[in-house]
């Protein structure tokens, strides 16, 4: 019993230390939003206590706080919500390009996304358009999705 205990608490100990250094060499390299300020492994659990329904009472609570532009730690990566509508065109139509790349994976994720070859893993550039090129005029076609139809 007591060699599980010692292995429980060890693995604990190294959690917390390597979120504890995530979240210091994060806030030194990226520049985010403001924020509430979250606990490494607590504040996870916070945001799974809650109903998704529960959120948007949340998040007016923290515009009216820290403005416009949010950074909320859900998990392991932040998530920054948007919450004006000048702010978020700019965002999504003007600078589209900028802000479509997918964060960069585990490289476990590599082996289960078969290395970024599929349109849903594959991070935006030449080989993401050529997918979706692929996609759109091959199974997307009107004449292909016809033979899917049930009649």
């Amino acid at each position: 019993m007591e060699i599980w205990f010692m292995i429980i608490v060890s693995l604990c100990i190294s959690a917390l230390i390597r979120s504890t250094l995530s979240i210091i060499q994060s806030s030194k390299t990226k520049k985010l939003p403001p924020g509430p300020t979250t606990v490494p492994i607590i504040g996870s659990f916070i945001w799974l206590s809650k109903s998704f329904f529960q959120l948007e009472p949340i998040l007016h609570n923290f515009k009216l706080k820290y403005g416009p532009i949010i950074t909320l730690k859900m998990g392991s990566r932040p998530a920054i919500f948007i919450a004006n509508h000048t702010s978020a065109y700019c965002a999504l139509v003007q600078a589209g390009a900028i802000f479509s790349e997918r964060p960069e994976e585990l490289p476990t994720g590599h082996v289960i996304n078969s290395y970024q070859h599929n349109i849903s893993s594959a991070s935006y550039g030449p080989n993401w358009l050529l997918f979706r090129r692929n996609m759109v005029e091959t199974i997307m076609h009107p004449a292909r999705l016809k033979t899917f139809w049930w009649t």
